[in-house]
């Protein structure tokens, strides 16, 4: 059985890895933290209604021809993390990262990838039960 085929495990999946990638454009904002001039990303909170219709029509490329060229663009994550564009504050060098607003969205970021895995779990553990392998 593919997991990964069943809508709930989609959006769980979907929600982790939104999760994991906001936790690394948080980890650059703070690392960068005394750079001037520089600008706080942040990621979106996808719409999981639309990405759940466009789940349901794929479109796939295919390379139709033998001398077809792979892609030679760089890999994309499913989310971009875009600039923040109302300050909280901005330092004397221009630096508009704040510590406590990102520790903040680290924060909130750990609690839904808790609340994602515990779903995830819980399903398989129903699952499981369903199936009659219950342990």
């Amino acid at each position: 059985m593919d997991l990964s085929k069943m809508p709930l495990f989609k959006m769980a999946q979907m929600r982790l890895q939104w999760a994991a990638e906001r936790q690394r454009v948080l980890a650059q904002n703070i690392s960068n933290i005394d750079t001037p001039d520089f600008r706080p990303k942040d990621i979106e909170t996808p719409d999981f209604e639309r990405l759940a219709t466009e789940a349901a029509r794929p479109v796939r490329t295919a390379m139709t021809h033998p001398n077809h060229q792979p892609g030679t663009l760089a890999d994309r994550t499913t989310f971009d993390a875009r600039s923040e564009r109302r300050p909280f504050e901005t330092s004397l060098d221009g630096n508009q990262v704040v510590l406590e607003e990102q520790m903040q969205k680290v924060g909130e970021t750990r609690s839904r990838y808790m609340l994602a895995t515990n779903v995830f779990e819980k399903h398989i553990k129903m699952l499981t039960i369903a199936l009659g392998k219950q342990q």
